[in-house]
């Protein structure tokens, strides 16, 4: 295992939950540059984690050299020709999610890194920092049997700024694509259909989506039933997860497993080490399991073509919503 040098492509927001998880690793990386189209942002980084470089420019960061991979934390409408820049100079990409905006960018980034032999992993972090991972093992187990259904719920009022208020895709692009994604981690299956009705509060200033309720059967015969709400006063995210012989529970902090025998306490729980101040955590092991495939020369679980089934499940609720019908799969792919 060796030490690789990484760049941040954009020094907004999510970018401070990258800084502080990579440098949590100084054995495995070394964040070396930044650049935002906003230079005082990425000056006031390169300050404050103490990088050797700084810019205004992908490009600029690219002639400057001295780094292998970049992490893309960029808007996402702009995150296309980022990563299309990156592999032109044959650099790795660990990127923010969603990927892309619609199915077809993110095929093209994909497409894109592939030609350009450079490996493409994607930020699905809520993998790990809400208590998915957990239940992917626990149910990998057969702890509580085969999984019959699925409840999950978040529920909260969240007021965007800046330019996701603008973007016609809101709180599912926003959220949706972490818990889309996170079903398909936990159940290991792939989605054979969506039926998704979305509607927008006049409550959130924004240009798409606020609420959103979909139904999606998976191959492994589980079925979802999602509801999202940007526009409630009354804030939750929980799972539950119903099978043949008990029901896991859970959120960010925990995994609660119950049996017949245990409805009230539950048999046994798990605490979540990548929730709360561990989310930092959870972007590092994104990038780790990029890191790890390169030198093994695999895929990493969170690859660029494994995100193309939770993009297309993303795109399947979307072309649901509009046209007011359930969307089929084809192993995870729209039909």
């Amino acid at each position: 295992m060796r030490t690789l040098n990484i760049a941040v492509v954009g020094c907004g927001g999510v970018s401070r939950m990258h800084f502080p998880g990579y440098l949590a690793h100084p054995q495995r990386v070394r964040v070396v540059a930044a650049c935002d189209v906003i230079e005082e942002r990425a000056q006031e980084a390169k300050a404050q984690y103490g990088l050797e470089w700084a810019g205004s420019s992908v490009e600029a960061m690219i002639d400057a050299g001295g780094w292998d991979v970049a992490a893309v934390c960029t808007p996402t409408p702009v995150r296309e020709q980022v990563v299309a820049a990156l592999a032109a100079a044959g650099k790795h990409v660990y990127c923010e999610k969603p990927m892309a905006d619609n199915f077809a960018e993110a095929e093209r980034m994909a497409a894109a890194c592939d030609a350009a032999g450079v490996g493409l992993a994607v930020d699905q972090n809520l993998r790990y920092h809400y208590a998915f991972d957990i239940a992917r093992s626990v149910i990998a187990e057969g702890r509580i049997g085969r999984v019959l259904t699925v409840a999950h719920q978040e529920l909260m009022t969240r007021q965007d700024t800046g330019w996701r208020i603008e973007c016609p895709r809101h709180a599912l692009a926003v959220m949706g694509v972490h818990w889309l994604d996170g079903f398909r981690w936990m159940l290991g299956s792939e989605a054979k259909s969506i039926a998704c009705h979305t509607h927008s509060s006049p409550a959130i200033d924004c240009a798409g989506e606020t609420d959103a309720v979909a139904q999606i059967a998976f191959e492994n015969g589980a079925a979802v039933s999602y509801v999202e709400s940007f526009s409630s006063p009354v804030g939750r995210a929980e799972t539950v997860v119903v099978g043949e012989r008990g029901v896991l529970a859970f959120g960010f902090d925990a995994a609660a497993l119950y049996d017949r025998g245990h409805r009230g306490e539950p048999l046994e729980r798990w605490a979540n080490p990548f929730a709360g101040a561990g989310k930092p955590e959870s972007a590092f092991k994104g990038l780790d399991h990029l890191l790890a495939a390169l030198e093994d020369g695999t895929e990493p679980p969170n690859s660029g073509h494994d995100n193309l089934k939770t993009i297309a499940l993303l795109e399947g609720a979307y072309r649901s919503a509009k046209e007011n019908r359930p969307v089929s799969f084809d192993n995870g792919l729209l039909a």
